[in-house]
């Protein structure tokens, strides 16, 4: 017997729902509300060594269904979007399980590659603190090292204890001009007075995604520098949580995410709620502490693998699909 479980807003949604991917022999095992969301069904239908009678192509199907929405469930994805990528993956004809879960990615989630990230505007990172901002904007400038660019670091977070000596370490290691500023004039007048050929990054604050004066200021540095926003958020945390901050930052303006940590995570639910509920694009992720080699692109392929695997990360998982 194959096992499946449905959910709709209402029973009627969720039993058209089994109907449609199970037939009208399927068998209601359970029904039972679903955290508040709707209504939770779960059918089976009898496997084809009991009768022989259903396709065998269904059960293939089902099984790559029940596959994928274990490792979602695994990663505490919600519910909603959990939802969407396993209807998404089963309406595709791909034998490959993984690979049917990348396309269902691509679907329903955005990528950027992060050879976009150039010298004709400004990068401006936003987050929590702690998130790896300062981190993240090192890691940026060692991209564009590799890629024989130059680059111009512009910090926001000089004053906190031990920031500018960070910052200038981090520069002169990478070849990198500093330019430490406060306030949207100062970070304005920065980013125009860098070379044609510089990628600009801009490391803020830690920022309170819930506090409407700390966005408002954000909002105000990132119009006056004429900087796209990109989001750095720490994997592992709350998905309920990480989906309220993605979607504060998203209504800000970011379009962009990379998470950080995933070395030290082994759960990335939260990072795809954020990512889905403020329309942010995944740029790249954060998978070392090591500068020189902690950031890597993030794609439809090298997300479902990374998922895919439920186990302790390795840094290959990403980097075999660039």
């Amino acid at each position: 017997m194959l096992l499946r479980s449905f959910t709709g807003r209402t029973l009627p949604e969720a039993m058209d729902k089994v109907r449609a991917a199970l037939g009208e022999e399927a068998i209601i095992l359970s029904t039972q509300d679903d955290d508040g969301e709707g209504v939770k069904v779960t059918a089976a239908i009898e496997s084809a060594a009991d009768d022989g009678a259903a396709p065998e192509a269904l059960y293939g199907e089902l099984q790559q269904a029940d596959r994928i929405a274990a490792v979602l469930d695994h990663h505490r994805v919600p519910r909603g979007l959990a939802d969407r990528l396993l209807n998404t993956a089963s309406s595709l004809l791909i034998d490959d399980w993984v690979m049917a879960l990348a396309a269902a990615l691509d679907h329903e989630l955005g990528f950027q590659p992060l050879a976009e990230v150039g010298s004709d505007r400004p990068l401006m990172l936003v987050g929590p603190s702690g998130a790896g901002k300062s981190v993240t904007a090192a890691k940026l400038c060692a991209c564009a090292r590799l890629a024989g660019a130059s680059s111009l670091l512009v910090t926001m977070d000089a004053d906190k204890a031990g920031g500018r000596a960070q910052a200038e370490a981090f520069a002169e290691a990478l070849g990198a001009r500093l330019i430490c500023a406060a306030g949207p004039e100062a970070v304005a007048e920065a980013v125009r007075e860098r070379k044609p050929d510089e990628m600009a990054v801009i490391d803020t604050i830690g920022s309170n995604p819930f506090d409407e004066v700390e966005l408002r200021e954000l909002g105000d540095t990132a119009e006056a520098a004429g900087a796209r926003l990109a989001v750095v958020l720490s994997a592992g945390g709350d998905p309920a949580e990480a989906a309220d901050a993605g979607l504060a930052y998203g209504e800000l303006g970011a379009t962009a995410l990379i998470p950080t940590r995933l070395d030290a995570a082994r759960r990335f639910g939260g990072v795809m709620a954020a990512a889905h509920a403020g329309g942010l694009s995944f740029l790249a992720a954060g998978v070392s502490r090591h500068i020189g080699a902690g950031l890597v692109p993030a794609n439809p392929v090298s997300l479902a693998r990374l998922l895919s695997t439920c186990e302790p990360f390795e840094p290959t998982t990403l980097m075999a699909a660039e």
